[in-house]
């Protein structure tokens, strides 16, 4: 066979690493002219019948990998092309040893192409066929693919003649056709873009000569190789071949595939049970075998159902096309995915395999004609179908309406964006279906351990489901899966399922008896009905309206179901896609014209900067970093680096990190010394290395990003900090002060250890408990009477009491004793509503029982309830929940409630672990709020119990508190929103109607000094690390950043009198202040001196004249009558200067009982002033007048520091505390 391999040519003095461009080698396979002889003789001697068998034995000859020449395109200064050519006699060894010294891609094999360019053999013929196409996946070690499409077509060949014997034969008698592949390959899959570039070609090579076969290649294949890929994001790329006008789509984003494919042809192929049973069998990483009749099906479905189950991602061998010669591939025992010709059918089916045949749309196994595999849960393949059912899958339906076209390029236009639409569609029907499966997986993650609870996770599921989840939790599919959830990746997966890092829920967690009681337990815990949107930080003591749950999926509604379309989920809003053209390609191919050509593709894209508005930031990035991209490869690389850097004020989600780092190490010593003179180059260079040094950081630690771990119970004994790990793990709980107490209740009597039988009953108990009240189903008449978000969470035995016989029923809001015979409903009382709880006892004949007796506000009587052994257990809860429930109304704070709930579920756990004398006392330990009643009565100021009106904590589902840093509300004429910054860059933004939790997203890995909201969809934040982060308020996407400062960003501020248009300032610890422009985010000016400052309104002070101390330490801003009042972290006063007088403050306000001052903000004619006080080391907020300079209020609201204050619309005001408390104060302004 002839096999010619063509790639893309460029110089650099330096190598850097190259982008990858639409084409990484071109190869052509067939047979070699002396073979072809040999064929001629016999053909002209023998039948055409006999000619069958030359092409039969011409596959043979290909199978043995013999005869093959090789002539290769590579990077040459001094040449564009080199050829190579092996003699015939070479045989195996001697191709490999070419190819060692050839640029062919390391991923290539030589070896096997020819099969696959050939896969059911190369055969001659004495007619002409027409043209076939069929695509490849080529697979590496690591498991990186390449993608090839290739066709094969037929050139008619003669011979002036053949001697035999002395007799010359006509040559009109041996006209053959000899069949050629053309195989061009990518390493994305641009399957329908190769295939128009390859029917170009083919209008240029059928007029061709044979002389100019070879030089038609290398123009086709040089072509490709200057084609840059389009980047991630609304930006096409195109360019013409003659006679088609070829398109390559972009990615969504980084972590999406390309998905150059029609994405509907499964649905064309299988029913939609059959399809949803291919998905199970992939899912369960089965050993999979398609068979078509059709070799281009076999690519194309196989790549189709893989892209269904994004973001999962197959990490098995993959193989969708085998040759003749690699059945022998089905032999291998692990779970594989491969495709081969129907006619090998028979063959195959005596293997233990999973069978698909494309053509009838049937799958089967290959001991059965069904598979024995559990399907996918009945819940989302309902919806799934039901999805699907509304799709319009045939183009015709679409033209009805429409008259013949007369352009075909506007045509093929519409089809492509026919096919889109049908595409967009088809992703969000199976993402869908993939998050209905996977949907509550976050919920068993221990992000800090990287546990998955895959028991407590599996128990959640329908019985009828689990069979399907035991084998899908085994898979590598599942745990990479796993993996990207525990990294917080955020994909198309995160982006539906709401239940992502948005919930901060009560712990531990119940459904509210409403679902319950509606549904039933298994129903709730399907897939379909765990859909439902829930707000994010709902707090247990606000009523959560009916509305709020809106269930995306319902079983009992299909049919409203086929009326919405499936355009959910994916990326929103969705903005229109630009193509950019490219230039045409020059006619030599040499190197003066291809330079040429890439600078007019420079010009092309600067004059698309230039014309692309500053509000189209995306479409901006997208072309400066296809400009970059050209720069690099046209060894322009301080253009380059000046175009990457410009990614960060556009989108830095697409920055190519690899890239920049391999440029700059490329850069010789003349053009780093130019870098080092442009400033932007040098923050480029300066934010780069510390990019890498902190990966080295990261990789030195021996953090583990790709460890995903199963929780198991202990087998060893454990002690204190064990057990914390342990409890964290198994989800039970994360506070570590409350694990300290249960460690201390479970080692009553004991050593200070714990062990591993303890633990597995104590651990039984507490799931049994929670699988028993989730089993309650109350009837209607019951919940009527309770709130719909209550939660039943403890159910004593049947008991007799002062009201009638029943069970007692504790919720997070009331007790309420739930009557036997026909369930009634009667109130016990609310926990707030108790004023004693106490043990009795109640003779009964010669005994006396013991009994529980609550005095209720209001009532006369006193409820008693004979609970005989669990009367001390249920005084313990009862006095923990009444104590929970008044320092909740006296701080404001609901997670005192939550709190006490959980000391009351682990107080019943420990007394059913231990049984024995010991067991109330050691639960005991766990009455936190009850002892702290009783020992340090926490009375509230009547100032702040007036002035508070809530609380709320971001940290409330992990396992310490964190400092809140920075605090914003941002208005909004239809949703208000809070911004809070917690440690280490991580925003959380809450609704402010519910203070609920909506988004969060991570800024960097530094420290947050302050927010702004900029414009109108804009919020700024500085850092530590001295960026300033832009976060977009319609996408909350962090995908801009400006780097203009050196040093840590510590104040921002808006102006918008001075100019014409808006500008904000920033200012930075060593005393630089830079004004932006809004709309470009460029750097208007930077004034460095104090008059240039002294303009500003309400903004914020240079260090310089006033302190010594640094900006970072300081909180200061301008009132209107030209006073300056500023503060300190090391000292207790507020110092308020002239702003014309400079030298020292005119006075100072005391403030009482505080040793250091952190935030301030004016609101109205009031000064609030965050600090910390002296004997407590609590957090305190003092209240100053603005014109009397006094203090008008002091509020005790915080267990440490006050470290962040802002304003809500000048009715409320927002503060939130150090690392000891963590914790969010809402106070009413007067």
């Amino acid at each position: 066979m002839l096999c010619l391999c063509v790639q893309q040519f460029m110089h650099l003095d330096i190598m850097a690493e190259l982008p990858s461009g639409l084409l990484e080698a071109c190869v052509v396979v067939g047979a070699p002219t002396d073979k072809l002889r040999d064929v001629y003789q016999v053909s002209v001697i023998q039948s055409c019948r006999i000619l069958m068998q030359v092409g039969i034995h011409l596959a043979v000859i290909r199978v043995q990998k013999k005869y093959i020449t090789l002539i290769i395109l590579q990077k040459r200064r001094d040449r564009a092309a080199e050829s190579l050519s092996n003699e015939d006699s070479a045989g195996r060894a001697e191709v490999s040893s070419a190819t060692e010294d050839i640029s062919v891609p390391k991923d290539l094999d030589l070896i096997a192409l020819p099969q696959l360019c050939f896969p059911g053999g190369l055969q001659l013929t004495s007619e002409q066929r027409e043209d076939n196409y069929h695509f490849l996946v080529f697979t590496d070690l690591f498991g990186n693919r390449t993608h090839g499409v290739v066709v094969q077509y037929y050139r008619a060949s003669c011979q002036e003649g053949v001697v035999h014997n002395g007799h010359r034969w006509p040559s009109s008698k041996i006209r053959l056709y000899i069949p050629f592949a053309v195989c061009v390959i990518s390493k994305f899959p641009y399957y329908n873009a190769l295939r128009d570039c390859l029917s170009c070609l083919l209008v240029q090579l059928r007029p061709a000569r044979q002389a100019d076969f070879e030089e038609t290649i290398k123009e086709f294949s040089a072509k490709l190789s200057l084609v840059p890929l389009p980047p991630p994001g609304q930006l096409h790329v195109s360019f013409s071949l003659r006679p088609l006008q070829v398109v390559l789509p972009s990615r969504d984003d980084q972590d999406s595939p390309v998905i150059d494919i029609d994405l509907h042809l499964p649905f064309l192929c299988f029913a939609h049970t059959t399809l949803l049973q291919v998905l199970s069998c992939l899912l369960q990483e089965q050993r999979i075998v398609f068979f078509s009749s059709d070799w281009s099906r076999l690519t194309l479905v196989a790549e189709s159902l893989l892209l269904y189950l994004q973001p999962l991602s197959w990490q098995q061998p993959y193989v969708p096309v085998l040759a003749r010669g690699m059945l022998d591939f089905l032999m291998a025992p692990t779970a594989f995915l491969m495709g081969c010709h129907i006619s090998h059918f028979e063959e195959v089916a005596t293997e233990d395999l999973i069978l698909v045949n494309i053509d009838d749309g049937i799958i089967q196994s290959s001991w059965s004609e069904t598979i024995d595999l559990p399907a996918i849960p009945l819940a989302a393949a309902e919806s799934f179908i039901s999805r699907a059912e509304c799709l319009q899958l045939h183009y015709d339906l679409e033209l009805c309406h429409l008259g013949a076209g007369t352009d075909a390029s506007a045509l093929r236009c519409q089809r492509r964006d026919w096919q889109k639409r049908l595409n967009t569609q088809i992703q969000n029907i199976a993402l869908e279906l993939v998050v209905n499966i996977f949907r509550g997986v976050q919920d068993f993650l221990n992000h800090e351990h990287r546990v998955f609870n895959s028991e407590e996770f599996l128990r959640t599921r329908e019985p009828a489901d689990q069979a399907f989840y035991k084998k899908v939790l085994e898979t590598h599919i599942f745990h990479t899966f796993l993996r990207d959830r525990l990294n917080r990746k955020r994909d198309t997966f995160s982006h539906m399922d709401n239940t992502e890092e948005h919930r901060i829920l009560a712990s531990p967690r119940r459904p509210p008896m409403s679902e319950l009681s509606r549904t039933g337990y298994s129903s709730y815990t399907s897939p379909a009905n765990r859909l439902s949107k829930r707000l994010g930080a709902s707090l247990p003591n606000l009523d959560q309206p009916a509305n709020d749950t809106l269930t995306a999926i319902s079983c009992s509604r299909p049919s409203s179901l086929r009326k919405m379309t499936p355009d959910v989920g994916l990326k929103s809003p969705h903005k229109p896609t630009k193509v950019f053209r490219l230039p045409e390609f020059p006619p030599p191919l040499a190197f003066h014209y291809i330079q040429n050509y890439y600078s007019d593709m420079v010009t092309s894209l600067g004059k698309a900067i230039n014309a692309t508005p500053p509000e189209e930031s995306a479409l901006l990035a997208r072309y400066h970093y296809l400009r970059g991209l050209v720069n690099t490869v046209s060894n322009r690389r301080l253009d380059a680096l000046e175009d990457f850097q410009s990614l960060y004020k556009t989108d830095s989600n697409i920055f190519p990190s690899h890239m920049v780092k391999s440029l700059l190490n490329s850069l010789p010593e003349a053009e780093r010394l130019q870098a080092d003179r442009r400033p932007e180059l040098k923050r480029l260079i300066s934010r780069v290395k510390r990019d890498q040094e902190r990966e080295r950081e990261c990789h030195g630690s021996g953090h583990e990003e790709g460890t995903v771990k199963h929780f198991q119970l202990p087998k060893k004994y454990m002690q204190l900090e064990e057990f914390v790990k342990c409890v964290q793990e198994s989800g039970i709980v994360k506070d570590q002060g409350t694990i300290h107490r249960l460690f201390d209740a479970l080692t009553v009597g004991h050593q200070k250890q714990i062990g591993p039988d303890l633990f597995r009953v104590f651990y039984t108990i507490w799931k049994e408990t929670e699988a028993e009240a989730q089993e309650v189903c109350l009837p209607a008449s019951v919940l009527e009477h309770i709130e719909p978000s209550e939660c039943v969470f403890k159910l004593s035995s049947s008991v007799k009491t002062s009201r009638g016989v029943g069970k007692i029923a504790m919720t997070q809001r009331r007790l309420f004793l739930l009557t036997e015979g026909r369930p009634g409903y009667v109130e016990v009382a609310q926990y707030r509503d108790l004023e004693e709880v106490k043990v009795s006892s109640a003779p009964i004949l010669l005994l006396r029982i013991p009994s529980l007796k609550l005095r209720v506000r209001g009532r006369k009587e006193v409820f008693e309830a004979n609970l005989k052994t669990e009367t001390e257990l249920w005084n313990l809860m009862v006095k923990e929940m009444w104590a929970g429930r008044n320092l909740a109304d006296q701080h404001k704070d609901p997670q005192y409630m939550q709190q006490a709930l959980t000391n009351a579920l682990l107080m019943d756990a420990v007394v059913g672990s231990l049984q024995s004398s010991k067991a109330i006392y050691a639960a005991s330990k766990l009455a936190h709020f009850d002892r702290i009643k009783l020992e340090v009565p926490m009375m509230v100021p009547r100032t702040t119990a007036e002035t508070l009106k809530h609380k709320i904590n971001p940290s409330l589902e992990l396992a310490a508190p964190q400092p809140v840093d920075v605090l914003l509300y941002t208005p909004g004429a239809d949703t208000c929103q809070l911004w809070v910054s917690v440690s280490g860059g991580k925003v959380m933004v809450f609704d402010a109607s519910s203070w609920s939790l909506t988004h969060t997203c991570q800024v960097g890995n530094a420290r947050l000094n302050c927010m702004l909201k900029v414009d109108k969809d804009q919020v700024w934040m500085g850092s530590e690390d001295s960026v300033i982060y832009i976060i977009s308020m319609l996408s909350m996407v962090c995908n801009r950043q400006l780097t203009e400062h050196r040093a840590e960003v510590t104040g921002l501020a808006l102006d918008t009198d001075k100019y014409s248009q808006k500008v904000a300032y920033s200012c930075s610890v060593e005393g630089s202040v830079m004004v932006w422009d809004i709309s470009s985010l460029q750097v208007s000016f930077k004034p460095t001196t104090w008059e240039g400052v002294s303009k500003m309104s309400d903004l914020f002070v240079i260090n310089t004249d006033f302190c010594s101390e640094p900006i970072r330490r300081r909180s200061s801003f301008a009132l209107p009558r030209e006073e300056l009042w500023s503060v300190c972290a090391d000292s207790g006063e507020v110092c308020i200067w002239h702003i014309k007088d400079p030298n020292k403050p005119f006075d100072r306000v005391a403030l009482q009982d505080c040793i250091g001052c952190y935030c301030m903000i004016k609101v109205k004619n009031q000064v609030w002033v965050g600090g910390v006080g002296r004997s407590s080391s609590k957090g305190k907020i003092y209240v100053l007048d603005t014109e009397r300079h006094l203090v008008l209020k002091e509020l005790h609201g915080h267990n440490d520091k006050v470290m962040a204050l802002c304003s809500a619309e000048d009715r409320y005001v927002l503060s939130g505390a150090g690392k000891h408390d963590g914790k969010i104060a809402i106070w009413k302004v007067e």
